[in-house]
């Protein structure tokens, strides 16, 4: 009987300690800020039309760089990403008297975007399934006008990957105890 009592305990302890191991969604931002030589990351920097890197001054001039990023914890699926590209206006405008400059903006992604550029930021929603190699590489260019780009914040959602139950390994390290026990 106390051996049936003591499988019988075992058994459901096992069965109670198994379970759906999920872990909480982890939120991760990676920046990129923009100086008149490149990026304080050196490694973002990809290319720049000419000038200084972080002032778009004129038709055609643009710069690109890259978001580069680890997944710590490992990611099972990334939930959402989000682009939020922060812009000077100088208002030294090209147009003279419309006070208007224009840009436009294109991801790895290839989602673009082209209007008026004012002081403020500017938020895009980001394609996931270009994010998971840890990199994402952006250009933004000048229409005419200038503005200052200053920083670019990547925000990625992640839900990562579960970890082992630690109440499965005890429950069954508790039933090959009691294994062991009972041949003994």
């Amino acid at each position: 009987m106390r051996k049936f009592s003591l499988s019988l305990s075992g058994l459901l302890l096992f069965l109670f300690a198994i379970g759906t191991a999920t872990a909480a969604p982890v939120t991760i931002t990676d920046t990129t800020l923009f100086t008149k030589t490149g990026t304080i990351a050196a490694e973002d920097y990809v290319d720049h039309g000419w000038g200084d890197v972080n002032l778009l001054d004129g038709l055609l001039d643009y710069v690109i760089w890259s978001h580069q990023f680890v997944f710590d914890p490992p990611a099972n699926e990334i939930l959402s990403g989000t682009l939020a590209l922060t812009f000077k206006d100088n208002d030294l405008d090209w147009f003279g008297i419309i006070g208007i400059e224009f840009g436009y903006g294109i991801a790895e992604s290839w989602q673009f975007d082209l209007g008026e550029i004012d002081t403020g930021v500017e938020s895009y929603s980001v394609n996931v399934d270009y994010l998971a190699d840890g990199e994402f590489t952006v250009k933004v260019g000048s229409l005419g006008g200038d503005f200052y780009l200053k920083q670019s914040d990547l925000t990625i959602t992640y839900e990562p990957v579960p970890e082992p139950a630690s109440m499965l390994l005890l429950g069954a390290g508790l039933i090959g105890l009691a294994v062991w026990r009972m041949k003994k």
